[in-house]
């Protein structure tokens, strides 16, 4: 399951509709239709309401298949790049072994602290 497929998955799962959920999150519709499509993906703050509204933690948005098996968690933009968005500022991490762990620390330390 792919970032974007996980949103539209657990939106379901939660029954709300696309609209109901962008109306909660003060978001447009657009806005949610382009992270269900994996055009773009939200912020950390986004991320943190998103998985608050659908009643599970922002780890499990992030989760691919590939990463249930190996408990990496990751989030990709449609150049294929790894993308975390905090406090204004944006780091693309190259869809490496190497940056796959280094995504994973990332994420894990901005859930940790919180």
């Amino acid at each position: 399951m792919s970032f974007a497929h996980n949103i539209r998955f657990y939106r379901k799962k939660a029954q709300l509709t696309q609209i109901q959920l962008a109306e909660v999150l003060g978001i447009s519709i657009a806005t949610l239709r382009r992270w269900e499509a994996g055009e773009t993906t939200p912020n950390i703050k986004m991320l943190e309401a998103l998985a608050e509204h659908l009643g599970i933690s922002p780890e499990n948005i992030v989760e691919t298949k590939k990463d249930i098996l190996n408990n990496n968690a990751t989030a990709k933009n449609s150049s294929g790049m790894l993308v975390i968005e905090a406090d204004g500022k944006r780091i693309e991490i190259p869809p490496t072994e190497q940056g796959y762990k280094t995504f994973n620390e990332i994420i894990k330390n901005i859930f940790s602290a919180k």
